[in-house]
Formats: C-alpha cells, structure tokens, sequence
C-alpha cells in the first residue's frame, strides 16, 4: 500500500486576509492543491489523502466540492481526513491523519504550495532541489540535507543552509508505523517539522536516500504567489493595425493584409512559456477568423480565442482587484496604427 498524503491543515499565515493558501485559484483555473500535484503520476499511489481543517471547510468549501474538483482535475478521487482544530506542526498533522484514516503501508507526504516533478517510491527519501538549480527561493525558511557519495542522508538540518540540497516538501517514509513510531517518542516545547522525524530515524539507523526533482516552482509566501501569477498574461489584442496591417472591406486586398513582424515576434516569445493566453479582438467579420489565424500561426503565434465582428469604437476592459491579484490587475496599451512597437511595453 502506497499513500499520497497532502497535509493542507495550517493557518497560511504567510497569506493574510484571504482563502487559505491550498484553495486559492491559479492562473489556469487549478486550486493551489491541485496544481501541486499535476507533475506527479498519481497511478502510483493506491490511495490519495487530503488533511485539513473543519474550519476551512465550513467557511470556504465543502468536503464533496473538494472531492468533486481533484476528481475533475485528477482524474482519482481522495479520501478527505478532516480535523477538529489545529495541530501543532506538519508532522503533527501527518500523524492525525495516518491515525483518524487508517493509513497503512508506505506515504508519500506532498506539500500543497509548490510543484516539481518526481518520482517517489514507498522508500524512505527526501526529495530535493540543487539551490543551483532555481530561479527564486526563501532559502532561509528551507530544510537542507547532507549526503554520501551514494545520496544516503547523513543529516538533516531545518534553517540552515548546510548544503546545496534543500528539502522542496517530498517525503517518503517506508512505513507509516514508524513514522508514528518516531513522532511519538518525539518531545518538544517548540514545533517539530518533519525533518525532526527523519533526523531521529536516521540516529536510529534508519536510512534515507536523496531524491532529485525537477522543474521547481515556489508559490510559499505571497510574494512568491504572486511572481507566478504575475508571469502569466491574458492580452485582448486587436488585429487590424497591431498584428497585421490595418485592413478594410473598401481597401484593394480587403481584410487579407499581412503580418507586422516584430509583433507577431513578441507574441510569440511571450508564448514559449505557456503563460500568455489570447484573446483576439477585431471588428472584422467573423468570416475572417479562419485566414487571421492562419495569418498569425506563420510567425508560430498561436490564438486561444477570437472576438469578431466588434463596433468600430473605443474600447474600455474593466476588471475587479484583490489581495490574489493585485491593483492593478488590468492595463492598456495604445499603439499607433501599423507601428511595429508592441515589444516596447512589456517588460520582463
């Protein structure tokens, strides 16, 4: 038996005055939780447990919304282990949850405010990420690990940067038993992270091995929340005169007009990523659609959606902000008419 376990039953203090951070909406429409786990192949695990408060439920969702939309996202429906009140640490909340769910076997224990790819196995390991490797890290708030030349752990240390190997929140453990095992003989006034757990296993004479992973994206504070979302772009753009010459049904060739290259260009480098969504406006016929985008796919732009048929008027885009997408959350850019000059208002 091999469990995935996402604990999600903290306060998120570090994402004040909003939903807590596993039901906050990412760019593409995911919950927080469930894009946490989209690199992951859940057909490994026989069973998916998600840990979290009464509270969070009762004001914000519901136990079946929750079960309902990893379905739809996933693909697999989890068992939800709901808890009373709040637990001491992660590792406390682990514990609750193999006890109030029965979990037997093997547990991957997953958190709920990052993603990276991997592979986990009902072993003992800790996964993670060479500082090398990453664009933006808290790195002070990190556990880290030091290894043999065989990636066996020989320590694990929370806060304090005792190698380039920090712990990016993948923990394996061969044995939910032991795990409680350990936790229990554990005592402390202060928290004990899970890195405690291991730490304690391995002066037992446990061992744990070193797992890479790959593709590593932070969302643990707000500030790194918002860096992600901020990456990603939904642009209304107009075509006649921003992506292809300004065309008209009283003109020579109509509305067959060409490209403007260097446009077309920063659309497409704004595209590589994946994080740039769109929208074509235009007043031209709906009957267009087909050789604009034809038009456009030529200098590799690709169009999600097309708008057609539009009064020829100014157009105003009126959009609502918060502390999830902050002000302001929507922007114009006025061009001059055929000017190849859209890759001067983006800036990295």
């Amino acid at each position: 038996m091999f469990t995935l376990i996402l604990p999600v039953a903290g306060r998120s203090s570090r994402f004040p005055n909003m939903r807590p951070k596993w039901l906050l909406t990412m760019p593409d429409g995911k919950l927080m939780i469930e894009k946490s786990i989209e690199q992951i192949d859940l057909d490994i695990f026989d069973r998916i447990v998600i840990v979290c408060l009464k509270e969070h439920l009762e004001k914000y969702t519901t136990e079946l919304m929750v079960k309902d939309s990893f379905f739809k996202t996933t693909g697999r429906e989890p068992d939800v282990v709901i808890l009373d009140k709040e637990t001491t640490s992660q590792s406390d909340t682990i514990y609750q949850a193999i006890k109030i769910g029965n979990i037997n076997g093997a547990i991957f224990i997953k958190d709920c405010d990052n993603t990276f790819r991997c592979k986990p196995e009902p072993i003992n390991s800790v996964t993670t990420v060479d500082l090398n490797n990453i664009e933006l890290v808290d790195a002070k708030n990190k556990s880290y690990v030091e290894v043999d030349s065989l990636d066996v752990i020989s320590n694990i240390v929370e806060k304090e940067v005792i190698s380039n190997y920090f712990c990016c929140g993948g923990y394996s453990f061969s044995s939910s038993i032991e795990f409680c095992n350990t936790f229990e003989n554990l005592t402390s006034n202060s928290e004990i992270y899970i890195s405690h757990v291991i730490y304690k296993m391995l002066m037992n004479n446990e061992e744990f091995i070193r797992k890479s992973a790959y593709d590593y994206i932070d969302w643990g504070t707000l500030r790194e929340y918002r860096h992600y979302c901020k990456k990603h772009l939904t642009i209304f753009c107009d075509v006649d005169g921003v992506l292809l010459k300004n065309g008209s049904k009283f003109s020579e060739n109509g509305w067959k007009t060409q490209g403007i290259i260097d446009n077309l260009l920063k659309i497409k480098e704004l595209q590589k990523d994946g994080f740039l969504f769109l929208i074509l406006t235009s007043s031209r016929p709906e009957t267009e659609i087909e050789y604009t985008i034809n038009e456009l796919s030529k200098s590799g732009v690709r169009v999600d959606r097309c708008l057609f048929g539009l009064p020829h008027t100014r157009r105003v885009l009126v959009n609502d902000y918060s502390m999830t997408n902050p002000y302001p959350s929507a922007v114009s850019i006025n061009l001059e008419r055929d000017s190849a000059t859209l890759a001067q208002f983006f800036d990295d």
